[in-house]
Formats: structure tokens, C-alpha cells, sequence
């Protein structure tokens, strides 16, 4: 995780709760290639990193589709890594909505929102946060590189 650096953004970053691990989530499209890259950054309640990824896809149709996959590989993200309390952050404030909502999803991301739902009984607690772009910046950093370096990985 060497090109992290100290940014604007850091300086808006706040800390979850004692325990509670904050996943920030985004990801890329570019609709030419029909490629997305996704990236999970966790971090403990002092700021610490705990772990992060990227994941590639291919035969990608949309951004708004590949927000909720952000979303969902980080709740997989989490339970690989044994993390019981979470709160996710993400800049699409759309999706969030849907996540936060009990009401039934009737967009193209249903399933995801669907099996989304279905992952939060791995969890004590779970909580969803929308952000800003530039407070996400650590996210969207490491989804460029992903990008740029086509490779999934932690």
C-alpha cells in the first residue's frame, strides 16, 4: 500500500466507534472496454489500515452497477477478514439509499441490493454512509491504480 500518501482528504476522514471497523468503497467504468475496477480500504477507529483490495470485471454494463458491486465486495471483503461490526462509506449516494431502505429494490441492482441484504446477518452490526467524492479519496485513489495496473488483489 505504498502510494497512499497524506492527502486533502485525510483531513476530512472521521473515526467509526471503539470496535467498529469503516470500509470505504468506489469504483471505476469505463464503458469503451466495458471494464470496472472496485476497491475496499478498512481502517480501525484510530485510522489504522487493516486491509484493502481491488477487483476487476469485465462484460461491466453500467457505473451505477458497478457502485453496488463496491458495496457488496466490501461486506465479503469484511466477513473474509472476520470483521463483526461495520460501517461502509461510499460516494453514490444512490445506492446507499437503497441499502438503507427496507423497501423492495425494483432497479438493475436488485440482485446485488438482494443478496446485500441477505450478507448483513453475517454481521452484528452494520451501518451505510454516504460520502462525498472528495472525502472518498483514498477509495477512488486506489481504484485508479487498480485500473491502472489491471490486478485484483489484496
Amino acid at each position: 500500500m505504498g502510494f497512499f500518501c497524506k492527502s486533502l482528504p485525510d483531513l476530512f476522514w472521521s473515526p467509526p466507534d471503539l470496535g467498529v471497523i469503516k470500509i470505504n468503497v468506489d469504483g471505476t467504468f469505463q464503458s469503451d472496454s466495458r471494464t470496472s475496477t472496485l476497491m475496499v480500504i478498512a481502517r480501525y477507529y484510530k485510522g489504522e489500515y487493516v486491509g484493502a483490495e481491488t477487483y476487476l470485471f469485465n462484460d461491466v454494463v453500467d457505473a451505477f452497477v458497478v457502485e453496488a458491486r463496491a458495496c457488496k465486495r466490501a461486506l465479503l471483503f469484511a466477513i473474509n477478514m472476520g470483521f463483526r461490526l461495520l460501517l461502509v462509506e461510499g460516494d453514490s449516494l444512490t445506492v446507499i439509499k437503497k441499502l438503507k431502505t427496507k423497501e423492495e429494490d425494483k432497479s438493475i441492482i436488485r440482485p446485488i441490493i438482494h443478496h446485500m441484504r441477505n450478507l448483513k446477518k453475517c454481521f452484528d452490526e452494520i451501518s451505510y454512509l454516504f460520502i462525498p467524492r472528495l472525502v472518498n479519496g483514498k477509495a477512488n485513489t486506489l481504484a485508479m491504480e487498480g485500473r491502472r495496473r489491471q490486478h485484483s488483489g489484496f
